[in-house]
């Protein structure tokens, strides 16, 4: 029938309502049936969200609502592939509640009997009550004769994803388990012994030191003796070799290689990139040794920070492999293996950063040998994305940066903000990673300065990165030379055009000069080179209280050297040619690194002085273990001021100044 010969429906003209359903039935009819369109594969989590909306989340995520019986279709129930990993992050970081949900699921497990580990007998053993080994899966020892239950230590077998019997989780030594653990280590022969804690937290034991404290020299603990053959200590970790000798069975030796992660205190999380450099250490090890006997995996109680790097690692060796993570899946396989493993929500959400982060970044070193290719590669644009390696790298850094968190962690920055104690409100360092003011000078000063450590490559705060003083704040500055015991400060630039900062350190012809109403600066020698000048000061410290100036009397004096670079202007880059016009020894001064921290001055605090740190800290890599990475270099410096390295011209410029050091220097010392 016809548009037009449709009769108008008038206010007394109704149609019937079975009329109408009998049309839209036979509609239904005619019309051919269509298949229910299929869910696209892996989105195992698409339930919770076509069911919620936003508003619905969003409540849910303030905890105004209760969670509904669906939102367990988020939960994924099967691993997920590495392209849809990100996404997976996005939703949790948006909805707190879903990783919560997830958390609570993956750790609700069924408890397994532990009469063992529950003994009286072996009630000193366990350092944590609370945290036992099951009966079914814990390490047993050899018996050893007439001693009961010596068959005993708070140790889990626990199997990787992809290896059974791949680790052994377990609680910290005390100081009646040492000689146990020593046991365990060489019965079941574990090579590689990773330790998640340092040996004290704050003023708490965590755990005993179970190896020598000096090299060379052996010591005891029970049927074993272990001598301390190395020692490497770098930034975040510290790898030992260790000669073991059994005496039980006649005299047999073997090395075992501890490495010790010092960067996770208590109920903290480390840096995603500091413990996926740890890991990649690690796996240099159980490449070769874990054929022979598990790895041991422990930190205080052998459950929190144990488990988590058990998941990290076992994900990331199941992404080599078949390029999944699988998260939840195993989290519940590690705590129906021992109770405890990935403690926290906050623990199970730096398993997901972490895993992302690896897949997002991809592998960023390289062998030194390689240097001229890869800056070749670096250097040529896709075609498809049309930007070349530089920019994509230095793009991925800025998205995976962490925010410098304004709340409580920067409480004095707020006080301090009146008194005009920096310029920019932004550039505010956080209470977590500021040196402190430590000198009294008068009861209007604090311990605050506007200035941050930046850890190097081998030791951690090896910097202090602060911006230049104003008239007020230059006894700030030399406050915090002489607190922190800096023995260089490297300035990066000219004063700024304004009598409101003037130079900071006396010149050669005043000798002298008084910084507030503790400090004086003596100059006691200068050599100026071309573009560069040195000054060597001494910093004297006045004692105001009596009581103290006996004690405080072999402090009162300090030496402190002062490099003031003057070739670097602004807006032009640093000439590499004029910058190594200086006898080697000079050059390695200023490049190299400095028994004490070294305090980088720039005018706001950020810019040039993260190129230089990150230099640093790429060319010590290179000079230690023949490696370049300036991807890990610039975040490393970037950890506690995000600012640093602001843009694409520095970070190609961090890459220009390890060629030219590799070219010119590294195989000439």
């Amino acid at each position: 029938e016809s548009q037009g010969a449709r009769p108008k429906m008038g206010r007394g003209s109704k149609k019937s309502s079975s009329s109408t359903a009998a049309a839209r039935a036979k509609r239904a009819a005619s019309q051919p049936q269509r298949s229910k369109p299929r869910a696209p594969r892996g989105s195992a989590n698409s339930g919770v969200l076509s069911s919620l909306n936003m508003v619905q989340l969003s409540l849910l995520n303030s905890g105004l609502l209760p969670l509904p019986d669906e939102a367990s279709a988020f939960i994924p129930t099967r691993p997920i592939e590495l392209a849809r990993f990100p996404k997976h992050i996005t939703l949790f970081k948006k909805y707190d509640v879903l990783l919560k949900t997830e958390f609570l699921l993956a750790t609700k497990g069924e408890a397994h009997c532990m009469r063992h580990a529950s003994k009286p007998a072996n009630d000193a053993k366990n350092t944590y009550k609370k945290l036992l080994p099951y009966d079914y899966n814990r390490v047993v020892l050899d018996t050893l004769p007439d001693i009961p239950d010596s068959d005993y230590v708070n140790a889990t077998h626990i199997d990787s994803i992809l290896k059974p019997n791949a680790y052994i989780a377990a609680q910290g030594p005390n100081e009646d388990t040492i000689s146990d653990f020593w046991r365990m280590v060489w019965e079941k022969k574990c090579y590689v012994v990773v330790m998640l804690t340092k040996v004290f937290d704050f003023i708490r034991v965590m755990c005993c030191q179970y190896w020598p404290m000096e090299l060379d020299k052996p010591e005891k603990y029970g049927l074993i003796e272990v001598t301390l053959l190395s020692e490497d200590t770098m930034a975040n970790f510290v790898i030992r070799t260790l000669r073991v000798i059994s005496t039980f069975q006649g005299e047999e030796e073997r090395d075992v290689f501890q490495l010790h992660f010092t960067s996770w205190a208590s109920h903290t999380e480390p840096f995603t990139n500091a413990l996926l450099d740890f890991r990649r250490r690690v796996r240099t090890f159980t490449d070769r040794w874990s054929a022979i006997g598990p790895t041991v995996v422990h930190c205080s109680d052998g459950c929190g920070r144990t488990g988590t790097y058990m998941c990290i690692d076992a994900n990331l060796e199941l992404a080599d492999e078949d390029g999944v993570y699988d998260v939840f899946g195993y989290t519940k396989k590690l705590r129906a293996a021992r109770k405890g493993m990935v403690e926290t929500v906050e623990a199970y959400k730096f398993v997901y950063e972490t895993l992302n982060e690896a897949y997002v970044c991809g592998k960023t070193w390289f062998p030194v040998s390689e240097l001229s290719e890869q800056l070749k590669f670096k250097s040529t644009k896709n075609p498809v994305t049309r930007v070349n390696e530089y920019q994509r790298e230095y793009e991925v850094g800025c998205f995976l940066y962490l925010r410098m968190e304004i709340g409580t962690h920067c409480v004095i920055m707020f006080r301090r903000r009146r008194s005009l104690k920096h310029e920019a409100l932004f550039l505010a360092p956080s209470d977590n990673f500021r040196p402190y003011l430590t000198s009294f000078q008068s009861n209007d000063n604090t311990d605050y300065i506007n200035a941050v450590f930046v850890d190097g490559y081998s030791r951690s705060k090896e910097y202090i990165v602060t911006e230049w003083p104003m008239v007020r704040t230059a006894q700030d500055l030399w406050s915090l030379v002489y607190d922190h015991d800096c023995n260089s400060v490297i300035v990066l630039c000219s004063p700024p055009a304004s009598n409101a900062y003037p130079s900071f350190w006396p010149t050669e012809k005043e000798k002298r000069k008084k910084y507030g109403p503790v400090f004086t600066v003596d100059v006691v020698s200068y050599n100026h080179y071309p573009k560069i000048k040195t000054w060597i000061f001494r910093i004297n410290k006045k004692v105001r209280c009596y009581a103290r100036l006996a004690a405080d009397n072999h402090l009162r004096r300090r030496a402190a050297a002062l490099l003031k670079i003057a070739l670097w202007e602004q807006p032009q880059k640093l000439s590499l040619v004029n910058f190594c016009q200086l006898q080697k020894g000079r050059y390695l001064e200023l490049l190299g690194l400095l028994s004490q921290p070294l305090c980088s001055r720039y005018r706001n605090g950020k810019c040039r002085a993260g190129v230089y740190c990150a230099a640093n800290v790429a060319i010590e890599q290179v000079v230690e273990h023949g490696e370049v990475d300036v991807f890990q270099a610039v975040k490393t410096v970037r950890r506690h001021r995000p600012q640093l390295v602001e843009n694409m011209t520095e970070y190609k410029y961090c890459y220009d100044l390890i060629q030219h050091y590799v070219l010119h220097y590294l195989n000439k010392e």
